[in-house]
């Protein structure tokens, strides 16, 4: 062998691998939206650590807990171990957290006080994915604000991600920037992959692409936010819709001996939801805004409404189409007594119906928009004018189309009825009237957070900085008085006499902990047959 000696260095270079800007404070809002973070690296422990605390995702004063084993024995012990000290800690009985039989609703308990973390090693890894200590490995990481697991493969990632989605039954989101990161981003819900100098991998195979890792605050806060209550407003409107219009239908059927006539022509019917109706809800999906993107980003909690899918709720969903039967009704019933022993025919009865009909579906849109604008306002007088043109133009040249009834003229002559236009005003307030009433009392009476937060954004700059700042203080003294009742509550309540099964189960377990500063440390000793393992806590010191 022979190798190069008496060399003379002349230099050397180094990349400097540090956090982008911004990600601390991203971790830290999606923490307060109540989105559970875990950093799954390759790096060893004391690197994963430190970045951990440098991005905020375990704070100062939180307490640390390392799974660091080796062998399958070791981690349960431990595991055990760790999962008493925190119930032991947090005031409960382990009766009152164990999970559910199918994992759905871990206990998370993040106001009671203490704050865990908890640090696992690749190899410790490997006997927690094992199919005997899932549901412990689980049960435990549900004690803990965050989680790092360092040392960890690429396989490992996915398997963590799997394991997570497929037993707890969230929804997941993996980020990453490099080819290591490609197969836990594929078995996450939702992929992003960060473009960076790691290569272009991770975008390749993710479903969004963000240049850094800031940007994903918005993206979940904000676009996250308005696309959930886009979509749940959408599936509520065309449920309303489609329930609205056909009824008048059915109650029709009811005059009609259940013959399946219509009262009004086949092609007002064919057009009302292919023209007629169907680009408002289009606009209102795409443009709808229920709160501005700068108090979105102020007020992460807010993001917590579509975690609890408070938009589309059951109770939500019947309401609404109890006023979709409410309003077909009266859609039906205010020009059928209006018409009531006249010799009108049958399409002259309809007509009124579908004018009705038509104002009520629009308006109703309108009353539930957030965010009016232009554009809104264009497509809804556009779709009216679209209606009384073609209704107008098929009417005077559809002379014998479905003889004996044919809809010529009839549109011409109630457009000089006034009672047209009285029946068609009147039908449309008092269909429409339950549900102003409901909204107006909501945002008077009580109003959700996600009303509360639409107000700031009529206010300046400087009145939004200080609504926003007693927000967060009132929404800390709430957490405060929660956390002592629940306190209060565990202390008075009757509890199961647990403490000796409790210290028996811990006697060959020996653990303490001790204040460095102003970071706790963990250290759990084994006995002499098992190996050692210890907590190191606390970012680097200058």
């Amino acid at each position: 062998m022979r190798l190069e000696n008496k060399l003379t260095l002349l230099g050397a270079t180094g990349i400097e691998d540090r956090l982008q800007e911004g990600v601390p404070e991203s971790i830290e809002a999606l923490q307060k939206a109540g989105i559970k973070i875990w950093m799954l690296t390759g790096d060893k422990q004391e690197t994963a650590v430190n970045i951990a605390y440098a991005c905020k995702l375990l704070e100062p004063d939180d307490k640390l807990f390392i799974l660091n084993t080796q062998s399958k024995d070791a981690c349960e012990m431990l595991m055990s171990t760790i999962l008493k000290e925190l119930q032991k800690n947090n005031h409960t009985s382990p009766e009152q957290v164990s999970l559910s039989e199918d994992l759905c609703q871990p206990p998370v308990h993040q106001h009671l006080g203490l704050r865990a973390g908890l640090v696992i090693t690749g190899k410790t890894l490997e006997f927690a994915l094992q199919e005997s200590l899932q549901r412990q490995f689980l049960e435990l990481t549900a004690w803990c604000q965050a989680v790092v697991c360092c040392q960890a493969t690429p396989l490992q990632k996915s398997e963590v991600v799997k394991l997570v989605r497929s037993h707890l039954r969230v929804m997941t989101l993996a980020i990453g920037d490099g080819a290591n990161d490609v197969s836990m981003i594929q078995v996450a819900d939702i992929g992003i992959g960060i473009s960076g100098q790691e290569g272009m991998q991770a975008v390749m195979a993710s479903d969004f692409a963000i240049s850094q890792f800031r940007h994903l605050s918005k993206l979940l806060l904000v676009h996250g936010h308005w696309c959930y209550t886009r979509l749940s407003n959408m599936i509520l409107y065309f449920f309303y819709k489609n329930v609205a219009y056909v009824n008048l239908l059915f109650w029709y059927q009811f005059f009609c001996g259940f013959s399946g006539t219509s009262m009004t022509d086949y092609w007002v019917l064919i057009f009302f939801n292919l023209l007629f109706t169907s680009a408002p809800p289009v606009i209102y999906g795409v443009l709808e805004k229920d709160v501005s993107a700068e108090t979105l980003m102020q007020l992460p909690e807010l993001y917590t409404s579509g975690q609890k899918s408070e938009a589309y709720l059951p109770l939500t969903f019947w309401i609404t189409l109890f006023d979709a039967f409410y309003q077909s009704l009266v859609c039906f019933f205010v020009p059928y007594y209006t018409y009531q022993g006249s010799d009108i025919d049958i399409f002259t009865f309809g007509n009124p119906l579908n004018t009705a009909a038509l104002f009520i579906i629009l308006l109703h849109l309108v009353i539930e928009s957030k965010s009016l604008t232009w554009i809104h306002m264009l497509v809804v007088i556009g779709s009216i004018v679209s209606y009384f043109l073609f209704v107008l133009a098929f009417g005077a040249m559809c002379v014998t189309c479905n003889p004996p009834s044919n809809p010529y003229w009839i549109m011409q002559e109630h457009m000089l009825d006034p009672r047209f236009y009285l029946v068609c005003v009147l039908t449309t307030c008092i269909a429409l009237l339950p549900r102003f009433i409901y909204r107006v009392l909501q945002g008077s009476l009580f109003p959700s957070p996600i009303l509360r937060a639409k107000h700031l954004d009529r206010l300046t700059p400087e009145e939004r900085t200080e609504a926003v700042k007693n927000w967060r203080e009132t929404g800390k003294m709430d957490q405060i008085v929660s956390k002592y009742a629940d306190y209060s509550a565990a202390k008075s309540g009757r509890r199961p006499m647990s403490g000796h099964s409790t210290v028996s189960a811990m006697m060959s377990v020996t653990s303490y902990a001790a204040e460095q500063g102003n970071v706790t440390v963990c250290e759990t000793a084994f006995n002499s047959d098992m190996p050692q393992t210890s907590g190191m806590a606390g970012p680097p010191k200058d």
